[in-house]
């Protein structure tokens, strides 16, 4: 009994030391941050269960070997263009991986070649590779006896063999990741089940875009983008599938169902290219039959918006102003195709001055400019030109020319006008006598009568003329010759309006009163003898009149 309580009570001490030891150790676990010129391997080293390696930005050159398990090595920037690891030796693997759950993130990955891999992993189990960058290897990922790992959003190109190569490996994932311009294949399969491939850009690859070899089996192969001149090689196997039931959801073409892959080809002539969609759900209506194997998909991908493989860069631009005075202010919007960076000279003198979109310059001297735009991407270089003329500056200058016309200021001379009025002299009757002619009755213009005829002004408005002089005023194209009327208020019926002639005649308030009237202008009378008219009773017209007024001359003269 005593030993048995002993021994309980030893067990349950060691059980405390060794839980006691883990914690010590899971709270070992740290963040190790290693610097351009340093060794990631030391730290790797030096790593234990749980660590986290965070590499600076820089290029590290060295081949490392990871066989540590729960393992984090990372960029600190999660940008694989700025953290890259280059092979020192190309006849290794850049990252050679033989343990599990250890996730590699954010880093470029490139040196190696003939058979080595950019990432190597042998026996790995639930490891994750993901948002890195894997050029110009051997191979991008060799996965060889592993199973459960993840691959996600990857750009594995310009490898010398395939991009991703699946040997005796299970149940892994690959996931939005870009397989391309590789020189053999972008995906092999070989003696592997259970995988799924599904949301990848599989294109411009140089022999196939997918291989499956004959003793692969319950593959899954849906929603991948494929465009190759040969986009895949499928030696059957047993219970794959390259589509999954129709779903909703959006696919990578961007349709509303889930269902087949997106056959295309690089001169638009594939499957998915020209297939028919009637009731246009981004299924097509029949299925794509895979050349040279039992298998076919049954609901392959359609769409107008697929996505394209980028070309060589078309260099496009329009200006808002291309003439003008200096300084002249220039916005340009670029309209170019395929275009990644732009370079703009201005001053036609083959310098870069601004790398901007869409830029705003100001030219401040004058001439003649050729503009070119640069516009460049990774498969080559496009120009264009265009013409901006400046000028001089053009200065304001305002000039006012008042001219007057002789004739409008002898017909409408002593008119009152105002600037709501239009008043104008017109000729009436044929005899040089003008009247006023005006659109508001308040406004009085003397009209000029013929300076032969001594006739003074008129008010034809048809108002009273209280305190105006009218003078003789012929309203008939006849002669008033001499007639004098001065009163302060002309009644009309001292304007002749009948057609006679009043020569001589004082029609208002003469001087009758013993005055003398030597005022009267007798040569009036002569005057109008001498324009009399051929009327009827002319004569005696005349001579009645003359008698009378010397009647009138002796009855007022002084001394009678």
């Amino acid at each position: 009994m005593y030993w048995g309580i002993k021994l309980n009570r030893l067990a349950i001490l060691l059980v405390v030391f060794l839980l006691i030891t883990l914690g010590s150790g899971i709270g070992a676990a740290a963040e190790v941050y290693v610097q351009p010129g340093e060794s990631i391997q030391t730290a790797l080293d030096n790593a234990v269960s749980g660590d986290v390696i965070i590499l600076k930005p820089g290029i590290y050159t060295e081949n490392i070997k990871i066989d540590k398990n729960n393992l984090v090595i990372s960029s600190e920037s999660g940008n694989p263009d700025d953290t890259i690891i280059t092979a020192k030796s190309s006849d290794n693997h850049v990252i050679s991986l033989q343990a599990d759950n250890v996730k590699i993130s954010g880093l470029g990955i490139t040196g190696t070649k003939n058979s080595y891999a950019g990432i190597y992993l042998s026996e790995c189990n639930n490891c994750i590779i993901e948002n890195n960058k894997i050029l110009n290897n051997g191979y991008g990922i060799y996965l060889l006896n592993s199973k459960g790992n993840k691959f996600s959003n990857n750009v594995i190109a310009n490898n010398e063999e395939n991009g991703i190569l699946l040997s005796t490996s299970t149940n892994n994932t690959i996931f939005g990741n870009t397989a391309s311009d590789n020189k053999d294949t972008g995906i092999h399969i070989s003696t592997s089940d259970g995988n799924t491939l599904t949301g990848n850009n599989i294109s411009s690859n140089d022999v196939y875009g997918l291989f499956v070899c004959p003793e692969s089996d319950d593959n899954l192969i849906y929603n991948n983008y494929f465009n190759n001149n040969v986009n895949a090689e499928i030696q059957n196997g047993v219970g794959n599938a390259y589509n999954t039931a129709k779903t909703e959801g959006k696919n990578i073409v961007g349709g509303s169902y889930l269902g087949g892959n997106f056959w295309a080809e690089p001169e638009g002539t594939g499957f998915s290219d020209t297939a028919v969609d009637a009731d246009g759900d981004g299924i097509a209506d029949s299925e794509y039959r895979i050349s040279q194997s039992i298998y076919s998909d049954q609901l392959p991908l359609i769409s107008s918006s697929k996505p394209q493989q980028p070309g060589p860069p078309i260099a496009n631009f329009k200006i808002d102003n291309s003439d003008g005075s200096a300084p002249l202010s220039v916005q340009f919007t670029d309209l170019s195709e395929n275009t990644d960076s732009w370079g703009w000279d201005f001053e036609s003198d083959g310098k870069i001055d601004s790398t901007e979109e869409n830029p705003v310059h100001v030219f401040t001297t004058i001439g003649t400019y050729t503009v070119t735009l640069s516009a460049t991407n990774k498969n080559g270089t496009d120009s264009k030109t265009a013409a901006v003329i400046v000028t001089h500056p053009v200065g304001n200058s305002s000039m006012n020319n008042t001219s007057e016309d002789p004739k409008t200021i002898e017909n409408s001379s002593g008119a009152n006008e105002s600037s709501d009025n239009i008043t104008s002299a017109v000729e009436a009757g044929g005899n040089r006598t003008y009247y006023n002619q005006t659109e508001d009755s308040g406004i009085t213009t003397n009209a000029g009568l013929d300076s032969q005829s001594g006739s003074g002004a008129v008010n034809l408005n048809g108002e009273s003329n209280a305190g105006t002089n009218t003078s003789g005023a012929n309203f008939n194209g006849e002669y008033n010759a001499g007639t004098n009327t001065s009163s302060a208020n002309l009644n009309t019926s001292s304007v002749n309006l009948n057609g006679e002639n009043n020569s001589g005649i004082n029609t208002s308030s003469a001087n009758l009163n013993g005055e003398d009237n030597s005022g009267i202008n007798t040569s009036s009378v002569e005057y109008a003898l001498e324009n009399k008219t051929d009327a009827p009773g002319f004569e005696i017209a005349y001579g009645a009149v003359s008698l009378l007024a010397v009647f009138l001359y002796r009855k007022v003269r002084p001394g009678n």
